[in-house]
């Protein structure tokens, strides 16, 4: 009981330290191409080449891609999106700028 409860204890820091990204969030900032399945080197969802509805990614108002995971800190220094290529199934990553 008493290892349970030290653990507990220790592992409280690291609960905040992870965070799934909001669609705000992801519309609102821009991405880096980091690896994989690529559709460009930076992602701006300005609606110019790229926008984001729900969890899909349109270019030039064409369905593309999917976001099917997200990732970050508070601090938001490793933000980072997994995207799917609704084409071929590829996935690839994105770091926030």
């Amino acid at each position: 009981m008493k290892a349970l409860s030290i653990l507990c204890i220790l592992c409280i820091p690291l609960l905040p330290s992870c965070t799934t990204l909001s669609p705000e969030h992801i519309k609102d900032h821009q991405w880096l191409y980091g690896e994989g399945y690529r559709i460009g080197d930076q992602l701006q969802f300005d609606n110019k080449n790229f926008s984001f509805n729900g969890d899909t990614i349109l270019k030039r108002n064409v369905p593309v891609a999917v976001v099917v995971m997200t990732s970050g800190d508070l601090i938001g220094s490793n933000n980072i999106i997994t995207i799917q290529s609704l084409a071929t199934g590829e996935e690839g990553m994105y770091h926030e700028k």
